[in-house]
């Protein structure tokens, strides 16, 4: 296992610039730039291994109430408009299966966007900000409190 990881990394960073570098910056933009950056980079610590798993987990989530809700088959399947939906390039990612389903999430979420609203749509967009929160490190999942 690399140590130390990423996150350790970013721990290590943003705790340095916090009790190091913070408390010698006048007060001023400079100062807000930093916390701003101390911000993002808290993020990052958070969330910085949970790329795969959140994606996967909402096009799973999107593909399946799009299959429920649309043809299995024809022009107006889940598959036919994945084909119609325009070519995309993903950046800001290194790892090619991440990248490929941040990809299929930027179509699935082509396809959602043209549906009418419905309980299933809703629903699904709920559960949607609820990943989004957790992946963001916004709100802890069950599994990871106290870590």
């Amino acid at each position: 296992m690399q140590r130390p990881n990423p996150g350790d990394l970013l721990r290590g960073l943003r705790r340095g610039l916090e009790e190091q570098v913070l408390p010698a910056v006048p007060k001023g933009v400079p100062y807000q730039q930093l916390k701003a950056a101390l911000h993002l980079i808290g993020r990052l610590e958070r969330c910085w291994d949970t790329a795969a798993s959140h994606l996967a987990s909402d096009n799973a989530d999107i593909q399946a109430v799009l299959s429920g809700l649309l043809p299995q088959s024809g022009a107006q399947s889940l598959q036919a408009q994945l084909l119609d939906v325009p070519a995309s390039v993903v950046t800001g990612f290194n790892d090619p299966d991440l990248a490929a389903a941040a990809k299929r999430n930027l179509e699935l979420h082509h396809v959602l966007a043209k549906q009418d609203t419905s309980a299933e749509i809703q629903s699904l967009y709920e559960r949607m900000v609820a990943r989004d929160a957790i992946y963001v490190g916004d709100t802890q999942n069950e599994n990871r409190k106290g870590q």
